[in-house]
């Protein structure tokens, strides 16, 4: 509880010096609704870290871990009760079981933060429970902690049209999964290399940003050089498994490189049948298990994908 009340000291005082015009009398609930409509972005203590999804930011403490939203609140029943405190993105498969209640409780789910889609539905904010529902900008934000996190929490969701880690909330390849990168760098020719964004977009009708996560210094470097040291060819692929029109998968990631040779994209492809691997616009290069691993952890953890036990092996969770 001792961090808790840290949290909620920390943040209560950047979401009033933030409100602007607030005064502390105005309590929680009114800065959560007049940050969540307005365009201002608040500023996280050293603790919490930004987490990204559609059009969409939301700030959590530091501390929070990651999970896939189907097993963690759409089939939360069959988890176990002290579940670690998490944001959870879709990704796998939902369960076939239903939980008898919709786990609007702390009991039922512990603490998390789910992303998600939200259809046809108007901006807003609604209480259930353990459970506040921010609808903004087509994305649906469930947050379920203890009150005062859980308002803090919610204060801090805005929209954004780059996030903070540098990955623009659309991108062409959602909708040209072959999408090639223009101006073309050979990874292995990239030099002095001092940051990288990890960009994970859904591959559908409409651009979606999916997470951010971002290497930088010697960590993205490193990132890069495994990259080189892969073979060129691409895959492993499986073409005979997959429908034509599904056969790039439902997910690609964007690795926007900063180095000497300026601002560069290398495509990662991963989550289907066809053109897997990283492509830097002149070859494409096979997925290896130490090329992929700085760029599936975190917030870009996957959660299922169609491929060969060789590509499961290098990418799902244990």
């Amino acid at each position: 509880m001792r961090r808790v009340r840290a949290f909620v000291a920390a943040l209560v005082a950047v979401m009033f010096s933030a409100s602007g015009s607030l005064s502390p009398l105005a309590g929680i609930e009114r800065v959560t609704a007049e940050l969540v409509q307005s365009d201002r972005r608040p500023v996280l203590p050293p603790d919490w870290r930004w987490e990204s999804y559609g059009g969409v930011q939301v700030g959590v403490p530091a501390r929070w871990g990651w999970a896939d939203r189907a097993g963690r609140l759409d089939a939360w029943c069959v988890n176990p009760q002290d579940e670690p405190p998490v944001v959870a993105r879709p990704g796998g498969p939902v369960p076939a079981i239903g939980c008898g209640s919709d786990g609007a409780r702390i009991a039922d789910t512990g603490w998390v933060v789910g992303l998600g889609h939200v259809w046809q539905a108007a901006d807003g904010l609604e209480r259930d429970g353990d459970r506040i529902t921010v609808r903004l900008a087509g994305v649906e934000v469930v947050v379920q902690a203890p009150v005062a996190l859980r308002e803090l929490i919610a204060a801090t969701i805005h929209r954004v049209d780059i996030d903070a880690f540098g990955c623009p909330t659309t991108h062409p390849i959602s909708t040209r999964p072959s999408l090639r990168p223009a101006g073309p760098v050979e990874v292995a020719a990239l030099r002095d290399v001092t940051a990288v964004s990890v960009c994970k977009y859904e591959l559908r009708d409409e651009p979606w940003l999916v997470s951010g996560l971002r290497l930088t210094g010697a960590e993205a470097d490193r990132a890069i050089r495994r990259i080189a040291q892969a073979p060129i060819g691409g895959g492993p692929d499986n073409p005979q498994d997959c429908a034509p029109e599904v056969a790039y998968g439902d997910e690609a990631v964007v690795l926007r490189v900063r180095s000497a040779a300026g601002s560069t994209e290398i495509m990662l492809r991963y989550s289907g049948c066809v053109a897997n691997g990283f492509d830097d616009g002149v070859a494409v290069r096979r997925l290896t298990a130490a090329a992929v691993a700085p760029f599936v952890t975190g917030p870009g953890a996957v959660y299922s994908l169609a491929g060969t036990d060789e590509k499961a092996a290098m990418l799902l969770p244990d």
